[in-house]
């Protein structure tokens, strides 16, 4: 029992779904402005993402994970697809095992894991969905993607170091668990 209270598995309280609610609309709202092209996007995101992974752990930010991803292709008229739902579920389970119940975050942990989610979740496995939606070699997309990636990890190290150890956003922390 105290292994799945420590993954996050545990009741929310009414503050905790209020607060994981309007995360979540935010999410969605964010990720509509996107800068790029349909192959190569860049967004906010990821901020978003990150609180939730570091204040509801692994078990609620995947699960949140899968529905944004499935409501914002709803709302963007694109067809589904679930690859990205599992790139989705894969860099928020990343995020929850880098940052949830660490009471500070160092440089170190937010580049390894800005890392790890850039080379293999943006570069190869969305690279690998895009190539097969596009029907397209999967070197085109990576080469198109490792260009975007360049510039926006510094950029997500960065900013995700300061929101994360912000003692304004970390006083939004609701009491979430019962």
């Amino acid at each position: 029992m105290n292994f799945l209270r420590k993954w996050g598995l545990r009741p929310l309280s009414l503050k905790g779904m209020t607060y994981l609610a309007i995360l979540m609309a935010i999410e969605i709202v964010v990720g509509r402005f996107v800068i790029g092209s349909s192959s190569v996007q860049f967004s906010f995101t990821f901020i978003v993402i990150a609180l939730i992974a570091k204040w509801y752990g692994p078990f609620w930010s995947v699960g949140v994970a899968v529905i944004v991803d499935f409501i914002s292709t709803l709302f963007s008229g694109q067809p589904y697809f679930p690859g990205f739902a599992l790139s989705a579920m894969l860099v928020s389970l990343i995020y929850s095992v880098a940052f949830f119940q660490q009471p500070k975050i160092g440089w170190i942990r937010v580049i390894i894991t800005v890392a790890i989610i850039t080379i293999f979740i943006n570069l190869m496995l969305n690279s690998w969905w895009v190539s097969i939606i596009a029907h397209t070699p999967f070197s085109y997309f990576f080469g198109v993607r490792l260009g975007k990636n360049l510039i926006s990890f510094p950029i997500q190290t960065i900013i995700l170091y300061w929101v994360l150890n912000n003692r304004t956003i970390q006083n939004l922390k609701p009491n979430i668990f019962k």
